[in-house]
């Protein structure tokens, strides 16, 4: 590697100081958050006490693990000042925002992001713009990472992200990596921060620690600081600025340097030329971000803190205490016998394999001089107590037996139980307003990262709510706005929502079944005709439900050879190829 400016050495040994005090400062939290975890996956220690549980009853576990929503928020943008321009940008920030979601793993972080949340009370996002992405669009794109609140350093005393002068996330990778993409040569390698944690029997195994560092210089702008021990990796100084490699030697642009061994370094991009809807050309400042490239989901709101309430932390006194109590059921158990009562002088033979011994009496002795007693002790009081217990750590949480679906034992339909279940959950809808305002920031992160990198229009296809399926395009040129000085920007002035009606809301089963009632009950039109009846499948098309698509194409053939004449519309279709419609969820 090169070697190292007098600036980089400078940040970096004020970064390293700033990090060592972090990680003190966080010592008592992570504990705390070890301690969480080890909650969950079912510990048998006992505060304050060097024994161990005999029996652990991991109410933890069950009740967290029935907390689980698989739902991701659907993003909703609006604009701040409406214009029929602005609106169509907002839709197509929505359609960027979905196309993100689809093609990003969101499922597997939001099953990830789900137990963090109420294991630590918090979890962490971070969305970064990848150059190496590439589609038919165009070059680059976002990755959105989720960390452990363990591998977040938050500087000290800081309740929010965004009033944060610097922070610090921690990443394992390996010697390898290193070399590849930092470009480390082999014999810099010594100075990488060896992974102790994750090879304890060989400090110089192949995993290391690297730390990004990210902080906010004298003008607020972001900053980025990649090290691993004393190994400086990566220094920008302007995080979102757009760079432009220059070669060293003539001066000029990479592409158009006709140097035989170019030594390029990279300088900042203040503004580009862009072509306006009117055809003229104007200079336009790059749109430059001022977030840091990180979000922070709490459980729930708590004073000070910078993650919210952990659910573990709330119910641990109802988990050591039921510990207890089914230890001492057990070892009451182990206790317990028949014990038998012989008089003196008994024969006992010890040659009977099913029952261990068999007691002989004596010539003329009476089977009445022989006798037994039960020592089973009663436990129904300690079983009361440990179900006591249990409803106590149900009512701190707000989890009902509706919730758990220890209820499913009822003649309900599915509509209604999806009803009270929403009821009984409404002490858990604070944790869901949290969700949605974590992921409202994403979208607008993902959104700005676009609207900072991404030179060519990203299409995008979609369905509209008849179900057909059209395409779209996401492009920043659209957002250049013109102030009342003429210097034009980038407008980046949206509210980010989450669609609390969207579809990924319900559960399919459910959407059936409304949809079918609509149907039944005329909502949609008469039921007879072939266009309600389309846009009845197109509905449950939307909602997922088997072989929909296939009627939504018959009945769209029925309507275009009525409207060439062939058939009349008006009438319904031939009962011998008339679709069944009753059945809904339990079709």
């Amino acid at each position: 590697m090169k070697e190292l400016t007098k600036e980089t050495k400078a940040r970096f040994e004020r970064l390293k100081e700033l990090y060592s005090s972090a990680v003190l400062a966080a010592e008592g939290n992570r504990e705390r958050l070890s301690q969480h975890m080890e909650q969950y996956l079912g510990s048998d220690s006992i505060d304050g006490s060097p024994e161990r549980a005999g029996v652990v009853r991991n109410i933890t576990y069950e009740l967290i693990e029935s907390e689980i929503n698989a739902d991701i928020p659907v993003p909703k943008v609006d604009t701040s000042c409406y214009s029929a321009e602005r609106e169509q940008n907002a839709r197509a920030i929505e359609r960027l925002s979905s196309a993100v979601r689809s093609r990003l793993p969101f499922e597997e972080l939001n099953d990830r992001d789900e137990r963090y949340t109420y294991i630590y009370g918090g979890s962490v996002f971070y969305v970064e713009w990848d150059s190496n992405q590439t589609d038919n669009a165009g070059e680059g794109g976002v990755r959105v990472h989720l960390l452990s609140p363990m591998d977040f350093i938050p500087q000290p005393s800081i309740e929010s992200v965004e009033d944060m002068e610097y922070c610090f996330l921690h990443f394992t990778t390996t010697r390898a990596e290193l070399m590849s993409k930092y470009g480390v040569a082999e014999e810099e390698l010594a100075l990488a921060e060896c992974e102790y944690l994750a090879d304890l029997d060989d400090p110089m195994g192949d995993a290391v620690a690297v730390i990004l560092a990210f902080y906010r210089d004298g003008q607020g702008q972001v900053g980025k600081f990649v090290f691993s021990g004393e190994l400086v990796l990566s220094d920008i100084e302007g995080y979102y600025k757009r760079k432009t490699a220059v070669c060293r030697e003539c001066g000029r642009q990479l592409q158009s340097c006709d140097c035989a061994l170019p030594d390029p370094y990279y300088i900042d991009g203040n503004s580009e030329k862009v072509r306006l809807p009117d055809g003229s050309e104007a200079t336009i400042p790059y749109y430059v971000p001022r977030d840091f490239p990180i979000v922070v989901r709490k459980n729930t709101i708590g004073d000070g803190l910078l993650l919210g309430g952990s659910d573990c932390e709330r119910i641990r006194p109802q988990q050591q205490a039921i510990n207890k109590v089914e230890s001492r059921i057990l070892q009451k158990l182990l206790r317990a016998g028949v014990t038998p009562v012989m008089p003196e002088g008994t024969a006992v033979s010890l040659n009977n394999t099913v029952f261990g011994q068999v007691i002989k009496t004596r010539p003329g002795e009476s089977m009445a001089s022989y006798g037994t007693i039960d020592t089973t002790p009663d436990i129904k009081q300690d079983v009361e107590e440990a179900d006591r217990l249990y409803d106590q750590a149900k009512r701190v949480l707000g989890i009902s037996d509706a919730l758990q679906g220890l209820d499913a034992a009822t003649s309900e339909s599915g509509y209604a139980r999806q009803l009270k279940i929403s009821r009984a959950s409404s002490r858990l809808e604070t944790k869901k307003r949290m969700k949605h305002l974590a992921y409202c920031k994403i979208y607008e992160l993902i959104f700005k990262h676009y609207l900072a990198f991404a030179d060519e229009p990203r299409r995008f296809a979609y369905r509209d709510t008849f179900g057909r399926m059209h395409f779209t395009e996401f492009n920043r040129y659209d957002f250049i706005e013109c102030d009342r000085r003429g210097n034009y920007y980038y407008d980046d002035s949206y509210l980010f929502t989450v669609d609390v009606n969207a579809d990924d809301q319900y559960q399919s089963e459910t959407l059936w079944e409304i949809n079918l009632t609509n149907l039944e009950r005329g909502t949609l039109g008469d039921r007879e005709s072939p266009y309600t009846l389309m846009r009845y499948w197109q509905l449950q098309d939307k909602a997922r439900f088997p072989y929909a698509r296939e009627n939504v194409e018959y009945f769209q053939d029925i309507i275009n050879r009525g409207a060439a004449g062939l058939v009349n519309v008006e009438e319904p279709p031939a009962a011998d190829i008339t679709p069944t419609v009753t059945g809904g969820a339990e079709s």
